[in-house]
């Protein structure tokens, strides 16, 4: 099955490209609390995954 995942997050940026970096930087930071998913399968259910409390 597959699923879409989206992630959200709203950024101050004086461009495009300067928002999805930050946004990057995010994701990659070891540190980041940015867990928290959206995700809908192929029949459109969603489901909100927060992969904060969970051992990786």
């Amino acid at each position: 099955m597959q699923y879409r995942v989206v992630w959200e997050i709203d950024l101050d940026a004086k461009f495009f490209e300067d928002a999805a970096r930050q946004a990057l930087g995010i994701q990659r930071d070891p540190a980041s609390i940015a867990t928290c998913f959206i995700v809908t399968d192929e029949n459109g259910t969603r489901q909100e995954i927060d992969l904060g409390d969970k051992d990786a």
